[in-house]
């Protein structure tokens, strides 16, 4: 049985990097940039203290020192909903620690859903991972990612067409982790 850690490890390299679903963490990954964190707690208030020690940590060090940090909550909610409430909360704290625009926060699940679509939409693989997880991204580097404002919208076009190329056989290999 694949631990947490190696299972988001796993999801990391082959899932995000290796369909290309966000084409900024190859190279902080390939330099060792990403602290993948798992955090053990099972109360969503201790679990919210694990964040902002996280976010203190990413705060109190250079980018070339930790990029991104990926935190795995393999304790919380199964439900998707719960859980993006949750990351609410987090980012409700993010602005109250003045920090909202240092930082982003991005919501993955093994249930993520995005709005205004159906749950077995392939779209939606693109934010499944193994566990909950909550990616904390610095501004600065997403603005140096993205020259042009639609790069979003570009990027989210041409994950959409990934998916949908890859077979349903592909598909059940690849996300295996999703069928636990």
């Amino acid at each position: 049985m694949d631990s947490t850690l190696s299972l988001t490890k796993y999801w990391l390299e082959y899932i995000v990097i290796g369909l290309d679903l966000c084409p900024f963490a190859r190279i902080p990954f390939e330099k060792g940039l990403i602290r993948v964190v798992e955090c053990e707690e099972r109360d969503e208030d201790e679990q919210m203290v694990f964040f902002l020690e996280e976010l203190e940590l990413l705060n109190q060090t250079e980018a070339d020192v930790v990029s991104t940090t990926v935190i795995v909550y393999p304790h919380a909610s199964s439900d998707f909903s719960h859980f993006n409430d949750f990351v609410g909360e987090l980012e409700f704290m993010l602005e109250e620690a003045a920090l909202e625009n240092s930082f982003q926060l991005v919501a993955f699940h093994p249930k993520f859903v995005f709005e205004n679509t159906e749950f077995s939409e392939t779209g939606n693989l693109v934010n499944r991972s193994p566990f909950p997880i909550l990616h904390i991204l610095r501004f600065e580097e997403i603005a140096r990612a993205m020259k042009n404002p639609k790069d979003g919208e570009v990027i989210s076009f041409n994950n959409d067409k990934k998916l949908n190329q890859l077979s349903p056989e592909a598909i059940d290999q690849l996300f295996y982790y999703l069928k636990k």
